[in-house]
């Protein structure tokens, strides 16, 4: 994606299936998030850690992927640990994640409604 391969797990018609730590821990962008949301209707995301094993810009990226699946109308299936299980409440992860988890509810409230 923009411009250099990414390497999916596998890829049909209007799915694509990647390791987080490809998409979300190795050299991506919004620009590439943006590109997959262009040409694959949902996108499937497996490896998902607890968001303290991640690294910062892993969970920023996991932040911009979320965005950009709930924006473009793209379906997002996570395989992994819930990304805000395990969080105590008064965590400055957690505050950090408070958008994410937003977004992540909405997707799943879409989905509920097709």
């Amino acid at each position: 994606m923009h411009h250099r391969e990414l390497p999916a797990r596998a890829a049909r018609a209007d799915l694509v299936w990647f390791g987080f730590d490809v998409l979300c821990e190795g050299a991506t962008a919004l620009p590439d998030y943006l590109a997959l949301a262009e040409r694959f209707g949902t996108l499937v995301l497996e490896g998902v850690p607890p968001p303290a094993s991640c690294t910062p810009d892993g969970r920023q990226r996991f932040a911009d992927l979320a965005d950009v699946c709930c924006d473009r109308g793209t379906r997002l299936f996570l395989i992994g640990a819930d990304p805000l299980a395990g969080l105590p409440q008064d965590s400055g992860l957690l505050r950090d994640l408070d958008r994410t988890a937003s977004r992540l509810a909405m997707l799943r409230r879409e989905d509920g409604a097709r």
